[in-house]
């Protein structure tokens, strides 16, 4: 039963390789960066499905593009697996249909450069949609809230207040700049924004 189970994978090794040792030189150097690429992607995409993908580290090779961390640099990992991914098919096609060696690199270059570009608008894309729903904190400043946790006087920590901004209401932790605490209920407006949490807030008279 293990003898025939493993018959089917040896058969299709071997297939593969005669389908190899019969293209032409030009064949294998188109399709070998495909299937290079097209290995890189599979791996991507199984890190990415269990979580294991780290941003950081794998899109970040166009610095610039580092902060959005899912592949929209031009030159990050992504975009580049499937600027070669079109690249090697496309090239070994061409030839496949009789095109010169020239041809085929133009039809190389063409297919890789238009994937490459899908993909880099398609992250663009979804990280725009992602940050139109990504609360920013500057936002708050200007804006009118009430005090939740009383706030201690001359900016001691310890109070927190709801603020109303960009129609959505949030609680962040808040330092008074009044000299006297502020207890539960009394307004506020933010004056600034002291960390990614932290507002300072002046009572509202």
């Amino acid at each position: 039963m293990l003898g025939a189970s493993l018959m089917y994978p040896i058969a299709l090794l071997q297939h593969l390789t005669g389908w190899w040792d019969a293209l032409s030189l030009a064949k294998q150097f188109f399709y070998g960066i495909g299937l290079v690429a097209g290995l890189i992607a599979l791996i991507l995409m199984v890190l990415s499905l269990v979580g294991l993908e780290h941003h950081d580290s794998i899109d970040a090779l166009d610095a610039g593009d580092a902060h959005d961390g899912g592949g929209g640099g031009i030159f990050s990992i992504k975009p580049l697996t499937g600027f070669f991914l079109g690249f090697g098919w496309a090239g070994g096609f061409a030839l496949e249909q009789g095109l010169s060696l020239m041809a085929a690199l133009g039809c190389a270059f063409v297919s890789g450069g238009l994937i490459m570009a899908l993909i880099v608008v398609m992250f663009r894309v979804i990280l725009s949609m992602r940050s139109d729903g990504t609360m920013r904190i500057a936002d708050t400043i200007g804006a009118v809230g009430t005090v939740y946790v009383t706030l201690p006087p001359a900016k001691a920590s310890g109070g927190q207040v709801i603020v109303n901004f960009s129609g959505r209401q949030e609680t962040f932790a808040a330092l008074s700049t009044a000299s006297d605490a502020l207890p539960g209920g009394a307004k506020i407006k933010v004056l600034a924004v002291v960390d990614s949490r932290t507002l300072l807030v002046e009572p509202l008279l």
